[in-house]
């Protein structure tokens, strides 16, 4: 049998300190190198990016698998700190390498940018598999303390997932290099025993510390964002949301505020003036104010102020729900000497947080609710929009709006008409919708759709604004509107009686909505909270197919498809090659780590799906994105913890295995309807809640890993960081999955699948049950734990 490294002593509490600090920086990596990205390109190129980077981690085990005698030619520590110190050194030069390339599309230059973009994702998968190599190696040598380590490894990954929060409040190069810095620590403590390795960890140290100072000196760190504005730049924030940079434009012509790849006009104010309906472009969304007259409005999403202006300007009193702090910054104070401070001028009161989960905790009832051009993940490009989930444009949301208007109020909603999708008339059937589930028996007379004219940088976009209230509309009010819309807009699109235009028509003479939204070329049918993709209007049927007449014409949902097959290849791969190539006398077969990847799949849907549960729950997706995470690492952390204590470890496979799957499937149905009516609670309660509910799921997630594990170990004792390998591999696959699975069939049906993951992973218990009765040559028992793959 091929030589197994093993380590007789225990491991010193300064190893398991510095395993928890790789684990740490390597969760942390993976959402700083997302952020870093989403700020230069779109969303869905940097989840492409991120998920090979990932696929490094479990290569990293592949390799201590497959080659063995590389890593057992020195002491165990000694092989932890080099890998740590190059681990340290990849993060300290990526930053270098990626702020030098060029990731603009600028006159048609794919083959550069598809160039760039690969040197971007080796840069990120390199790390991230030195990574895999540290963690791995610790597996495999400290076997008789594999609890312990277990448990310090996922101590680290909670508090990376704690940290990454207010680490991207700083540029995301710099926070990479910072990164890099700790990880020599973690090298340094790793070669405590081992002076001359101690020495050169140090030198990382002080390298790290040098160039994390010059980078806030100068500018040698810089991302160029490729945005071409022809004014200068005045400000650049970085946040956890996203990349905010504001940009002031000569000749009196509006500034520009950019949030990673979307931007929004700043009105210019001059002599405390505020501008009017006809200089803000926006008419239509302007009639609906004309018709309530003074009284208390509420702008959900602010941007550059131009709503909060066109608020103003007929009422006396404006609320403001901004998601992103930087934003406000930036408009009122970086640009307040052109912007006039919109969002705190007298008569404004803003609020920072997400629309939704805010105007729940309200009673206050508004003459006028208006969303204009609001998305509510800003960290995503307009291309990759397809790809994120709005909650602001659900059935759900709308009838929370509606909820919230006073007799006669009225709910404003502008949507350009094709941008990556037919959004105006998409809105416009969301609307009828909730309208119909609030209790309205024919909810096309309570709304109407007036056409206008956005620009969108140099060019004119045609959009509509849908009005629509709880009580029909009169006559005389119909006349006035139609009236308006031929002075402040391009004219009806819908009104009840008419007059119709483009699709509208189609609608007003169709039987019902659900019979328009079957007929319509694209999917339009209202979004809800289990499938909140607004912007994502593709039918399966339609993949591939070529779009045209959209201002974006880059499909996301067909590059992520693509990137489910480059993971589908890559994890088959990393399946099968380790198996052809590995010298060793007992392979495992694939039946065994079938299991591995069976839960490995089940864990990480499960944790995507939680993570876009609790993002409307908690207000913000950087909130949902640390406490999710946190809470699963530390209940996953102590389900393992106990899983030794399980009497009968064959039979207990299976019941935690069936307690887990039963756990799931019950929260496809019960979870989302739990934190729809807790909304409303504070924020501090709501954290408490989310841990609460999660606390349960991950005590039962914990222990089917290193139970079964135990007995692969037994029975294969030199492929257990082959069986991680899979598990990460399989991990990664899930998290591009998982999205797929929800775009076309909901967060429930997500659910669901990861609850049948654990199902199968059951039945491959169940086989290897009645594979261990047969003699085992030299059995080795070992209570080994691998790392999970988590993904963000």
């Amino acid at each position: 049998m091929a030589r197994i490294f093993r380590e007789s002593s225990p491991p010193r509490r300064r190893v398991l300190a510095a395993l928890a600090l790789v684990t740490g920086c390597t969760l942390a990596f993976q959402v700083v190198f997302t952020r870093l990205l989403s700020s230069v390109v779109a969303y869905h190129f940097s989840f492409l990016a991120i998920s090979l980077a990932l696929v490094g981690t479990g290569a990293g085990a592949l390799v201590v698998y497959v080659r063995p005698a590389w890593f057992d030619r020195r002491p165990l520590e000694a092989m932890l700190a080099r890998w740590s110190a190059i681990y340290a050194v990849l993060l300290i030069v990526a930053p270098f390498v990626f702020v030098h390339l060029d990731y603009s599309l600028n006159n048609g230059a794919l083959s550069t940018f598809a160039l760039n973009l690969a040197i971007a994702c080796v840069f990120a998968a390199a790390p991230a598999l030195a990574a895999g190599v540290v963690v791995a190696l610790a597996i495999r040598g400290y076997t008789s303390s594999v609890s312990r380590v277990y448990a310090w490894d996922l101590v680290g990954a909670a508090i990376g997932a704690l940290i990454v929060v207010p680490l991207l409040r700083f540029p995301a190069p710099n926070v990479v290099v910072g990164l890099g810095i700790v990880a020599a620590l973690a090298a340094t403590l790793f070669a405590w025993g081992e002076p001359a390795t101690r020495r050169s960890a140090v030198v990382v140290v002080a390298i790290g510390a040098g160039t994390l100072a010059l980078a806030a000196m100068t500018s040698v760190l810089y991302l160029p964002t490729g945005y071409g504005a022809p004014g200068s730049r005045v400000a650049d924030r970085w946040t956890p949301l996203s990349r905010v940079e504001g940009y002031r434009l000569a000749n009196g012509l509006p500034s520009l505020v950019y949030y990673d790849r979307v931007f929004a006009p700043v009105p210019v104010v001059q002599n405390g003036k505020l501008p009017n309906w006809k200089k803000l472009l926006l008419g239509p969304a302007s009639i609906g104010y004309e018709l309530t007259g003074p009284g208390r409005a509420l702008v959900i999403g602010g941007g550059g102020g131009r709503d909060i202006y066109n608020a103003l300007t007929s009422h006396q009193r404006v609320d403001v729900i901004e998601l992103n702090d930087a934003i406000r910054h930036v408009v009122d104070v970086d640009l307040g000497a052109v912007s006039g401070s919109p969002y705190s001028r007298k008569g404004v009161s803003t609020t920072i947080g997400d629309g939704r989960a805010i105007l729940a905790e309200r009673d206050t009832k508004y003459d006028q609710i208006h969303i204009g051009f609001t998305d509510t993940l800003s960290g995503s490009s307009a291309q990759g929009f397809a790809l994120t989930e709005n909650n602001l444009y659900t059935v759900e949301a709308f009838q929370e709006y509606l909820d919230h208007l006073k007799p006669k109020g009225i709910l404003n909603v502008s949507r350009l008409q094709r941008l990556v999708g037919d959004e105006a008339i998409r809105a416009t059937v969301l609307t009828v919708a909730a309208l119909e589930r609030h209790g309205i028996k024919d909810p096309l007379r309570n709304m109407v759709v007036i056409r206008g004219t956005d620009a969108i940088g140099l060019s004119k976009a045609p959009y509509e604004t849908i009005l629509a209230r709880l009580e029909p509309w009169t006559p005389q009010e119909l006349a006035r509107i139609r009236h308006l819309a031929k002075v402040r807009g391009d004219g009806i699109a819908f009104a009840p009686g008419g007059p119709y235009y483009g699709a509208w028509r189609d609608l007003a003479h169709a039987t019902s909505w659900q019979s328009f939204c079957k007929s319509y070329p694209l999917d339009v049918c209202p979004p809800t909270d289990d499938k909140p993709f607004f912007f994502n209007m593709r039918r399966l049927s339609q993949i591939g197919g070529s779009p045209t007449g959209y201002h974006y014409w880059v499909d996301p949902y067909d590059l992520l498809l693509l990137t489910l097959g480059i993971l589908v290849a890559l994890a088959a791969v990393g399946l099968v090659l380790p198996l052809r190539v590995a010298k060793v006398v007992k392979r495992p077969p694939m039946r065994e780590l079938s299991y591995f990847a069976a839960i490995g799949l089940g864990f990480i849907l499960l944790e995507v799906v939680l993570i876009q549960r609790f993002v409307l729950f908690l207000g913000f997706p950087t909130y949902a994105l640390s406490v999710v995470l946190f809470a699963l690492l530390l209940f996953t952390g102590l389900g393992s913890a106990i899983s030794s204590r399980v009497a009968a470890a064959r039979r207990g496979l299976v019941t935690v295995l069936s307690v887990s799957m039963g756990l799931i499937a019950v929260s496809a149905f019960t979870l989302q309807p739990l934190l729809r009516e807790l909304i409303g609670l504070p924020f501090a309660v709501r954290v408490g809640v989310t841990i609460l509910v999660l606390a349960p799921i991950g005590l039962a997630l914990g222990m089917p890993m290193p139970i079964g594990l135990s007995q692969f170990a037994s029975r294969y004792p030199d492929g257990v960081a082959f069986a991680w390998g899979v598990n990460g591999v399989a991990s990664v696959l899930a998290s591009v999955l998982g999205v797929v699975i929800a775009i076309n069939f909901g967060f429930s049906t997500a659910t669901l699948v990861a609850a049948a993951c654990y199902g199968a992973a059951i039945a491959c218990a169940a086989r290897t049950r009645r594979v261990v009765q047969e003699p085992i040559e030299e059995p080795v028992a070992l209570p080994l734990t691998p790392v999970v793959e988590v993904m963000p």
